[in-house]
């Protein structure tokens, strides 16, 4: 066993992850709210996604939201690449959900890495357990920026065109 590693650290001994878990939980939130409005668009109704039966789960997404364009829009330009930027957020989406609802238990501070342990078993039958470095969870945050920023140009195209 390694001594150096602290087991449930203190807040202070790993503030950068404290910062970069910050920083991702707002970037998925900006995201999730730009789903949100997406489906506004695609529905005419602002509130269609604030209601909680359309408040799909990151895996259900791509489809859903798929079915949602043909049943308001019928065939649009934009539905491909929404399917695909949905489909491309579900690795982050669950990255996001292991940090945010996790066991930060281990600190490494020799690999500045945090140790997360899940507590869910899933498919395989094992729990999810990872090292993180501060990198790692910054990086899921600059994917959900990319990702929001791509579902609103999309957005704001279906927009111009309902206006037109």
């Amino acid at each position: 066993m390694n001594s150096d590693r602290i087991y449930f650290p203190e807040p202070e001994e790993i503030a950068p992850f404290a910062i970069a878990f910050a920083t991702m939980m707002f970037a998925h939130a900006h995201f999730e709210a730009e789903v949100r409005h997406l489906q506004g668009a695609i529905t005419c109704n602002p509130d269609f996604g604030e209601q909680r039966r359309n408040q799909w789960n990151a895996r259900e997404r791509p489809d859903r939201m798929f079915k949602l364009i043909s049943e308001h829009t019928g065939t649009i330009p934009e539905a491909e690449s929404i399917k695909s930027i949905l489909t491309e957020a579900i690795t982050p989406c669950d990255e996001r959900n292991l940090l945010a609802h996790g066991q930060w238990w281990r600190f490494d501070p020799t690999s500045s890495t945090v140790d997360v342990r899940g507590g869910t078993q899933w498919q395989d039958d094992r729990v999810d357990h990872r090292k993180w470095t501060v990198a790692d969870i910054s990086g899921f945050a600059e994917k959900f920026k990319d990702l929001d920023a791509e579902l609103y140009k999309l957005r704001r195209e279906i927009e111009k065109r309902r206006s037109e």
